[in-house]
């Protein structure tokens, strides 16, 4: 029986991979979800999945007060706001601080992140600093996923062939199309608009020479009609239009080990 506190850190861009992980472990944890505005829609999927949860006033956990059994398995997520990925250095430090905060109050760290515009940033070399460990998402070759769109297909050189053989188009994966109105708020090139809508979106796909959109469907994200839904919202607002990639493009491997990885640590400590 595993013991212990596992902390996840999270961008919602990847909190389907989070949900998928908790979903597909059936051994009987405590799941504590800190309440932020960000952890909303976590909240809902972890409800529909049916996966049982307690939501914890984050001052309240920050400073001790929420009493967790440490002869038990936890697990505590904080969702960060999105868009930190658009500042590299300030997502660095915000992760940083975050692991410094919660060293005391977990026994390790897996940080749902990519490394969006870090490159060669490997964050669980950040457990030297704070004494437990930290896992990132990681690919069959143990290198680390350069962000959401690297965990989505496997890691970094699926993702280099997959560049290569879709060139010059936007890549997206279901959470990015739920979430598009607020992570199209995000993005670089929409920086600099005083007002985005519908037709200033377009304008800047159709100034940066977009025309396609490419769908990685992991297929543990939103689906069906939900999904088909989005797609359709998502070709209006942005005026491109879906290919289809190969099937087997898309691989959950980088998902399933960093909760793997970090679950199994509970167990390998003295």
């Amino acid at each position: 029986m595993v013991k212990g506190t596992l902390c996840i850190i999270g961008c919602p861009v990847l909190e389907d991979e989070i949900v998928y992980s908790l979903g597909s472990d059936k051994e009987k944890k405590n799941v504590y979800v800190l309440g932020t505005v960000s952890s909303h829609t976590l909240m809902k999927k972890l409800e529909r999945e049916g996966i049982g949860y307690s939501v914890s006033d984050m001052w309240e956990f920050d400073n001790g007060y929420v009493d967790m059994n440490d002869n038990e398995f936890n697990v505590v997520i904080l969702m960060n706001e999105l868009g930190l990925h658009v500042r590299p250095e300030s997502l660095r430090r915000t992760l940083e601080d975050q692991m410094k905060k919660y060293r005391n109050r977990a026994d390790v760290i897996a940080l749902c992140y990519g490394m969006c515009g870090n490159y060669g940033w490997d964050a669980s070399e950040f457990s030297e600093e704070i004494g437990i460990p930290v896992f990132v998402f990681r690919d069959r070759n143990d290198d680390v996923c350069d962000d959401c769109i690297g965990v989505a297909v496997g890691g970094r050189s699926e993702y280099s062939g997959f560049v290569k053989k879709h060139p010059g188009m936007f890549y997206v994966t279901p959470a990015i199309v739920e979430n598009w109105e607020e992570y199209s708020k995000e993005l670089d090139f929409c920086k600099g608009f005083e007002v985005m809508n519908i037709h200033t979106v377009k304008e800047v796909f159709q100034v940066y020479g977009y025309k396609n959109a490419v769908m990685i469907d992991t297929g543990i994200g939103i689906c069906g009609e939900e999904l088909c839904e989005g797609r359709r919202r998502f070709s209006e607002e942005t005026g491109l239009e879906f290919i289809t990639p190969d099937p087997e493009v898309a691989d959950i491997y980088p998902s399933e080990r960093i909760y793997r990885d970090a679950k199994d640590s509970l167990n390998r400590r003295e």
